[in-house]
């Protein structure tokens, strides 16, 4: 099923599964995400200067991490490909 609408998107478990997979821990707190073609962003925090740093994860599908260039803090991440990241992210936790 293609998503095509953030209902469509659990994202607490989303990050909860990028977390297993990734070995990185993602803040809890979401103050946006966005769904345009097929990219999702989310939006942790904004950054107290500006975002460098950004970091792929080690997923097949491309995934970005944003991180705050004063703090090192996480502030957002990109799914360039939301339905490839679940479906891969799916047949992790089925192993």
């Amino acid at each position: 099923m293609a998503v095509t609408s953030l209902l469509d998107i659990k994202l607490k478990e989303l990050l909860r599964r990028i977390e297993k997979k990734t070995g990185i821990k993602l803040p809890r707190k979401i103050i946006s995400a966005s769904l345009n073609e097929g990219v999702l962003h989310i939006r942790f925090n904004y950054p107290k200067t500006r975002e460098t740093n950004v970091e792929p994860l080690p997923l097949k599908t491309p995934t970005y991490l944003f991180k705050d260039e004063k703090t090192g803090e996480p502030t957002a991440i990109e799914i360039i490909n939301i339905n490839e990241a679940l479906k891969e992210l799916k047949q992790q936790n089925e192993h």
